[in-house]
């Protein structure tokens, strides 16, 4: 079934709720589906068809929900990328799956894609074009696509310390039985108001914050500020009551937070991800701001697939798998199995028989089960360290400082951090007759590496 499909129906029976708010412009679900048909059909008229791959290089914003969807409609596969990625990082994913053409920003598109992307390639700057692509998608009627669950719907890019990208094979029914365990462990209503305040384009937020949330007729608001204060005023003006974060941003807004400036009484509830959150700043978060945090799980490869339930909440564990999820341990490692697991890396067979075994799929974490069926988490097996949620692959890293002009002897030191998760430390040998600088070497990685992924602190011998 086209991931879609479930979103037509709620579109059709709440057709005038509010779904959508972001700097002040709401839209409606009816709204919403008509201007996911109409990108569709512009899409097919600009020559896209079934399993061509696509590029969503977005900053949060309404439009990326567009182009997921309208994407999806015409079996068409999304690949969703982070915008904070450097040219160099992304001339590695285009070179791995070769999309057909790129979603993105007129700003983006000349900053970080233009210098590397095919001139044969189809370029759709989405904040100058989306009005002509509406007007073109008026004329016709969309075809009838048909989807099966092994469709393929999007290609998610991860890393697990091989030191490069690996892009996760998810199919339609990947994302339809995501969403439906998601929604029986967290008891989302159509009432409820959420706040997307991390990228989209990890599949955290993306099954979390919007498929969740719009599969239930409920309202996602869309902010774009990671400044506190701005994110607490949010909060305070559109009574969020459900927010989907990271650890770093629970922290910082915690920080922040003001009970004589900041009404946040609505906000009773959130789900934390993407790294493990601790018990104490769990606690801390509960006494200061009254908001009770349900940690879940998830990978790229395998959705978010546990969280803690509303009225069981165990903050020290990472909840309780989904429906038909399955999970075991075998040498302290967390396996995963069932109908929200990857069909596998993209071209990547020797990855896959090393990762992906008898259906299950070795996660990389360690952890253990109690008697409940809760699972803990026990650290990392893979060489990859947790900086504000984002995977950074210390091999990828480590590869980085290594090509800079006479760099020897690169080590790396994750160290946990209270506000990030890791901190990076780097040390290496530089031979070279002039004066090499830590902020030189900082400069030669901003061209080659995401800013998150950049050690804090370089040490030259």
């Amino acid at each position: 079934m086209n991931l879609g499909t479930s979103l037509h129906w709620v579109s059709t029976k709440m057709s005038e709720k509010t779904c959508i708010i972001q700097d002040g412009t709401e839209v409606s679900y009816s709204e919403l589906w008509k201007n996911i048909e109409l990108l569709a059909k512009a899409f097919l008229k600009m020559g896209l068809k079934q399993d061509d791959k696509i590029v969503i290089f977005l900053p949060n914003c309404k439009e990326f929900i567009y182009s997921f969807y309208a994407l999806s409609r015409i079996n068409v596969i999304s690949v969703p990328l982070n915008p904070q990625l450097t040219s160099f990082e992304l001339k590695k994913i285009f070179n791995d799956c070769k999309p057909k053409g790129i979603i993105t920003t007129s700003l983006l598109y000349d900053k970080k894609v233009s210098s590397i992307f095919g001139k044969d390639k189809l370029v759709i700057a989405i904040d100058k074009q989306i009005n002509e692509l509406l007007s073109m998608g008026r004329e016709d009627r969309l075809p009838n696509f048909k989807t099966s669950n092994n469709q393929i719907a999007t290609i998610n890019y991860t890393y697990r310390g091989l030191g490069k990208p690996l892009g996760a094979t998810l199919t339609h029914g990947n994302y339809h039985h995501g969403a439906i365990g998601y929604v029986r462990l967290t008891e989302v209503v159509t009432t409820q108001r959420f706040l997307l305040v991390i990228p989209m384009s990890h599949i955290f937020t993306l099954v979390s914050c919007v498929i969740v949330p719009l599969l239930r007729g409920a309202t996602v608001v869309i902010t774009r500020s990671f400044i506190p204060s701005h994110i607490l005023k949010v909060i305070e003006a559109h009574k969020i009551d459900f927010i989907i974060a990271v650890p770093t941003v629970y922290i910082s807004l915690l920080k922040n937070y003001d009970k004589g400036r900041f009404d946040i009484s609505s906000l009773k509830y959130g789900i934390t991800g993407g790294s493990y959150m601790t018990l104490a700043i769990h606690k801390e978060i509960k006494d200061e701001m009254d908001i009770e945090l349900l940690q879940g799980y998830g990978l790229t490869e395998t959705m978010p697939i546990a969280c803690n339930p509303k009225s069981r909440n165990r903050p020290d564990s990472l909840g309780v798998p989904g429906h038909e999820v399955g999970i075991k341990i075998v040498d302290g490692e967390i396996l995963i199995g069932g109908p929200t697991v990857m069909q596998g890396y993209y071209n990547k067979n020797g990855e896959n028989q090393k990762f992906l075994r008898k259906g299950w799929f070795y996660t990389g974490d360690c952890g253990q089960l109690d008697e409940d069926g809760y699972i803990y988490f026990n650290g990392l097996k893979k060489d990859i360290a947790k900086v504000g949620g984002n995977n950074v692959d210390l091999k990828e890293v480590k590869d980085a400082l290594s090509s800079f002009p006479g760099a020897r002897d690169v080590k790396l030191d994750a160290v946990k951090d209270d506000l990030w998760g890791h901190r990076i430390n780097a040390q290496l040998n530089i031979a070279s007759k002039k004066e090499v600088t830590e902020k030189d070497i900082k400069l030669f990685c901003k061209e080659r590496l995401a800013v998150y992924k950049i050690p804090k602190k370089i040490s030259i011998n």
